[in-house]
């Protein structure tokens, strides 16, 4: 049945959630946050003008506006300045905030048009109607910050009925608790879907950058951590080096062989150096048989030192497709990220004018 398959996929997800660490779950929530906020930008907007339209009913009741109308026009005030802010925020937790002071603002407009009502019979229909800011709101949040604005709307509640004395409380608290019940669960399973198209996302940018032949990364993972020719996410004085690696007589491998074993031979080398690099280091072919491997937290002696046991290791290696051997360029990353693959290519460029098989740093 269609809504076994649903729990069963729910199950998964939530397994899947489970799974996740606190840096990893850091990134979800900020991709939803991503995915989700011009949508609720927008329909925050959207209820602003929607809200000073109450005036109409405000007439209905009190047979004037002039009461009410500060109250109802202030969220111009409170519009402005999120609008103002929201600029200025790229952290999630920062952005749902401001989020929730623009939704908390109109409970609180709210309250202060009813206590000027002539007659506060119908504030039930006015409150229940805030379930869907919170509904909106809750798409960029995580589901313990819908559980809190939750609280904070019944305490609301109950604060501005010691001054206002609702002719309804009963009322309001029998419609209001389902309701928040539902958005809260809502927004559970929301997040749990989102995890789905989350995964789905990963999946897509990795298969991006990556090199479908040898399951290295491509040169498009340069777009990603490189910018203004600087490499990103580098601490102050954290060592760098950059070598470049070329297969020797690439050419005649596939024309006595054939392309297949030059692809073999690709794929063996590709995997051979994500075996023997760290996790924080990048091995990237950047074209033909270039690997470029970026050493994180390591000096250029050794990273010279790695890349001459690995050369060492592929000439004397017994699974190769064929034999081979390999010429390496190294230098060190000085931040200027292209005066860095110049110096590496320059260096590769000895090795192989040297006779290849050997490392050169420059």
């Amino acid at each position: 049945m269609r809504l076994i398959e649903s729990a069963k996929s729910l199950i998964a997800l939530y397994k899947d959630y489970r799974t996740m660490d606190k840096d990893e779950r850091a990134d979800f929530y900020q991709s939803k946050c991503d995915y989700y906020q011009k949508y609720v930008e927008l329909t925050l907007v959207a209820c602003s003008f929607v809200s000073v339209g109450f005036l109409f009913f405000d007439y209905l009741i009190n047979g004037t506006i002039l009461p009410t109308l500060i109250p109802r026009l202030s969220i111009v005030f409170f519009l402005a300045a999120y609008i103002f802010a929201i600029h200025f925020f790229r952290e999630r937790s920062a952005i749902v905030f401001m989020d929730y002071m623009v939704g908390h603002s109109y409970m609180l407009i709210t309250i202060w048009s009813i206590y000027y009502l002539s007659t506060n019979e119908y504030s039930a229909e006015g409150i229940m109607m805030l379930n869907l800011i919170w509904m909106v709101i809750g798409f960029v949040s995580k589901p313990r910050e819908v559980l809190l604005s939750t609280l904070v709307f019944f305490a609301e509640i109950l604060i501005s009925h010691s001054f206002i004395h609702y002719q309804n409380l009963e009322i309001i608290i029998a419609l209001v608790f389902p309701s928040a019940i539902g958005v809260v669960l809502s927004h559970c399973l929301l997040m749990l879907y989102y995890l789905d198209h989350y995964r789905i996302r990963q999946k897509l940018e990795l298969a991006m950058v990556t090199d479908p032949l040898t399951q290295v990364y491509n040169r498009h993972l340069l777009e990603k951590i490189v910018s203004r020719n600087t490499l990103k996410d580098v601490a102050q004085g954290e060592p760098i080096a950059v070598a470049m690696l070329d297969i020797d007589y690439f050419k005649k491998i596939n024309d006595e062989n054939g392309h297949y074993t030059g692809d073999l031979t690709l794929l063996y080398i590709g995997q051979k150096l994500s075996n023997e690099t760290h996790d924080n280091d990048y091995v990237i072919r950047y074209g033909g048989e270039e690997f470029v491997i970026i050493f994180r937290n390591c000096d250029v002696n050794n990273a010279c030192a790695r890349m001459e046991q690995f050369r060492i290791d592929i000439e004397n290696a017994k699974d190769t497709p064929v034999p081979f051997t390999i010429s390496v360029g190294v230098s060190r990353y000085n931040g200027d990220y292209s005066k860095t693959i110049q110096n590496v290519d320059t260096a590769l460029y000895k090795a192989k004018n040297a006779g290849r098989n050997r490392v050169v740093v420059v």
